[in-house]
């Protein structure tokens, strides 16, 4: 995913984020691609699209310099209005593996493959390397997010896969790639819903990261409050069913390649 700085910990170029606090993955950062992506969004919205965003993505001193290139009316009357953007759904049976609401509030769904996530900042480059390590490509790795587009919902619902590779490893990896960006990242072991979970806590101002395994899925819940986490973990799928995945509203535009395989059932 909605995301912290997926704003949350994440995705591919040309995706186009609203500008809230939770946004579809992939990576965690005060300033990475997902936060980047929002306010270009926004600039777009009130600036037009003739605006020039330079962006620096990740890293503590991550900074955005917005240049305007030439006369902007803020409040155009020509009734020009910002194309629309198409959702991302490379990986649709994951998608499957998410609930379409959670406590009566629906959600969007939408999913990535790894090719058009994986950019060249921290999360990634150790997304990556582990993905080399494990003897696979970039386009193994799938990602789904479930998440509330009116934002009433504080948190979202992600699942990572990685063709043909346990859940165990993948779940580290995550957590080993957020710690670049959160060395002093702590971890927990507890139980909600009668789940085992892993809890990250990334420090104050920034969701944690409830990290549940099942089977080779990885299910992360980006939530400050524990009670929608334990909502969530109650809302997913049975074990061995899916979800209808539905069309979202939720704007993205996905240039990235289709998944090369389904998760395992």
């Amino acid at each position: 995913m909605r995301e912290r700085g997926v704003q949350s910990r994440r995705v591919q170029a040309g995706k186009v984020e609203p500008a809230d606090p939770w946004a579809p993955p992939p990576t965690r950062g005060g300033g990475n691609f997902w936060q980047v992506l929002a306010i270009v969004a926004l600039v777009a919205a009130t600036a037009g699209w003739t605006t020039v965003a330079v962006l620096a993505l990740r890293g503590p001193s991550t900074a955005v310099a917005v240049t305007p290139s030439g006369s902007i009316d803020p409040n155009p009357t020509d009734g020009a209005s910002a194309p629309p953007l198409a959702d991302t759904h490379d990986v649709p049976d994951l998608e499957g593996r998410l609930p379409t609401e959670l406590s009566g509030t629906p959600l969007q769904l939408q999913s990535w493959s790894g090719g058009g996530i994986l950019t060249d900042d921290a999360w990634s480059t150790s997304m990556t390397s582990f993905l080399t390590g494990v003897g696979k490509k970039p386009a193994d790795l799938q990602v789904a997010q479930a998440y509330d587009a009116t934002q009433a919902l504080d948190g979202s619902i992600s699942v990572y896969h990685v063709v043909g590779v346990a859940a165990g490893p993948v779940r580290d990896a995550l957590i080993a790639a957020w710690k670049v960006d959160y060395p002093d990242m702590k971890l927990s072991q507890l139980t909600l819903d009668g789940k085992e979970v892993t809890r990250g806590d990334f420090g104050q101002g920034t969701p944690s990261s409830y990290l549940y395994i099942r089977g080779d899925l990885v299910y992360d819940i980006e939530t400050a409050d524990e009670k929608i986490a334990t909502a969530a973990l109650a809302a997913l799928p049975a074990q061995g069913a899916s979800a209808s995945p539905r069309a979202s509203a939720g704007p993205a535009a996905s240039s990235s390649p289709a998944a090369s395989a389904s998760p395992a059932k």
